[in-house]
Formats: structure tokens, C-alpha cells, sequence
């Protein structure tokens, strides 16, 4: 326990240093990876990325998922402070069709390395530093129909998170699959902040039918957040992906990342050892249910 201790008080010591530097926009702002490889900022607000998701244009049959057999990965990279983070990612992106990142710095060493496998993306941003943009980024094979994102600021060190919410095709499917990129609050004295950010993401995808895939670091380091994030998988008829064998982070004897589904069938489910982040990499293979 003392052990455990130490690495808060030194990670809540480490994230006020962050605070005093940081630049937090009015507006929540969010990057957009577009065809001719420009980087285009905007606000990406929910209530109209929702109306495009549940009536969603169009589109053509190669440009969805494949609803057999879709693979994902969620990812707290730890800034890409960690040696090694380059050659993991590469075999991650490799491995799968959405890749969902946390804490991501947007620097040209990651845009490379995610232009390389050839994926879009789309980021939130929470902050800047140096001009800089650090936050959660999701990236897929595949074009989304809409994407929107939230921010919600720590009550404690008043640094925002973030989450991406993007609506994919499904190849010869009418409805959408929605998936959720979830860095969830970490340091605060209650409930009421996490709790917000998770009924947030409940509001946005009450009208969608669909297939749901919530995932990220969703910082369930005690049993009142876990159950916050119950509560919200309950609303939305979510159940977790469990694993075999878990090697997912523990922090105060919790698991911190997570996959929520509904509508998907677990083909497998993996969380993969590394040195390259505080955090190990969590994988599910998922296929639309019937």
C-alpha cells in the first residue's frame, strides 16, 4: 500500500507541474486527419454528429467494416515518454482495425508512425502544451459517417479529459457501429465530475440502435467508479469483454482499461505485457451479432 501511495502523490505532484503549463481552449478542440493529409482543427460538437450517425448517408459497401470480424485496441501510451512505444504501436496498428489511443502527444514522430499503416484519425484535443496538442486519439482503416467529441474538466487539477465518439459503416449492415475513445478523470475528491463525463457519453448515444463499443483507460481505481461505469453500461445494455488471462494495469487492485460492447460477439480478447507505457494494451476481436 505504501508503494501504491508513493506513485499517487508523485503522479499527482507530476500532473500539477503539468497544470501550471498548460493552454486550455475556450471551445473544445478537435483534429481531423482529411484526404490530402491536412490536419484540419475544429469543434465537433455531439447533437449534430449524433443526427448524422442514427441517419447516416450512404456509403458505399467497401468503405465499412467488416462485421465478421472486427479488431480493436485500446492503448494509454503515457505521452510516448517510454522506451519502446514506437515498436509496440506499429505491431498494434498492425493487428487491428480501430486502434483508440489516450494520452497522446501529436507530435510528427506519432503522425508518421499512424500515416505509415495508412489509417484516419481523429483527435481530441484536451490541452496544449508548447503548441502542442495532447489528448485521445482514434484511428481506423476506415473512414467514420460522424465523429463528435466531449471535454470535461478535473474539478482537482482542472486539467481537461477527453473522449471521441465516431460512427462506423458496416458493410452490408444499414446500421452504424459506434465507438466510444474514453479518457476518463483521474484525480478528484468526489464522484460528481466522473460521473458527468460517463452520463455525457450516455446522452450521446441514447438514440443510436446500433453495435456499441466502449473502451479506453476509464480510471476505475476504486469500486464507486467502477460502478459509475456500471451504471452507464447498464443504460446502454453494455457488457464488459472479460479475459482469460487479464494482464490489464492494476492500480489500487483495479483494473483501469476497459471494453464495453453491445451487439458484438467476443471472438478473443487479449491485454499484452509492455515496457513502453504504464499501461498494457488491450485487444478484442468482436463480430456483429446475428
Amino acid at each position: 500500500m505504501a508503494t501504491v501511495l508513493h506513485r499517487l502523490t508523485l503522479g499527482i505532484a507530476a500532473a500539477l507541474v503539468v497544470s501550471a503549463c498548460v493552454s486550455v481552449t475556450t471551445e473544445p478542440r478537435a483534429l481531423l486527419l482529411h484526404d490530402d493529409g491536412s490536419i484540419h482543427v475544429q469543434t465537433l460538437a455531439c447533437p449534430s454528429a449524433v443526427a448524422r450517425a442514427v441517419n447516416p448517408p450512404a456509403v458505399p459497401a467497401p468503405a465499412g467494416l467488416d462485421p465478421g470480424t472486427i479488431r480493436l485496441v485500446t492503448w494509454n501510451v503515457h505521452k510516448q515518454a517510454d522506451p519502446g512505444w514506437q515498436r509496440d504501436l506499429r505491431t498494434l496498428e498492425s493487428d487491428n482495425d480501430i486502434v483508440l489511443l489516450q494520452e497522446i502527444v501529436l507530435d510528427s514522430a506519432l503522425r508518421d508512425l499512424i500515416a505509415g499503416e495508412g489509417l484516419r484519425w481523429v483527435m481530441a484535443s484536451s490541452f496544449l502544451m508548447s503548441d502542442v496538442d495532447y489528448g485521445v486519439l482514434t484511428a481506423a482503416r476506415v473512414q467514420p459517417v460522424a465523429t463528435c467529441t466531449e471535454r470535461i474538466v478535473e474539478p482537482l487539477l482542472r486539467i481537461p479529459k477527453s473522449a471521441i465518439i465516431s460512427w462506423f459503416a458496416l458493410r452490408g449492415r444499414p446500421e452504424t457501429l459506434a465507438v466510444v475513445n474514453v479518457h476518463a478523470i483521474n484525480f478528484s475528491l468526489s464522484l460528481g465530475a466522473y460521473r458527468a463525463q460517463f452520463r455525457a457519453i450516455g446522452d450521446a448515444l441514447a438514440g443510436h440502435e446500433g453495435p456499441v463499443i466502449l473502451a479506453g483507460d476509464l480510471n476505475t481505481w476504486t469500486a464507486p467508479r467502477a460502478q459509475a461505469v456500471r451504471d452507464v453500461a447498464t443504460r446502454l445494455g453494455l457488457t464488459e469483454v472479460r479475459f482469460a488471462a487479464d494482464r490489464r494495469s492494476v492500480f489500487f487492485g483495479h483494473e483501469l482499461d476497459h471494453i464495453y460492447t453491445r451487439g458484438l460477439a467476443l471472438v478473443s480478447s487479449s491485454a499484452m505485457l509492455v515496457r513502453s507505457s504504464d499501461h498494457n494494451p488491450v485487444e478484442a476481436t468482436l463480430r456483429v451479432a446475428r
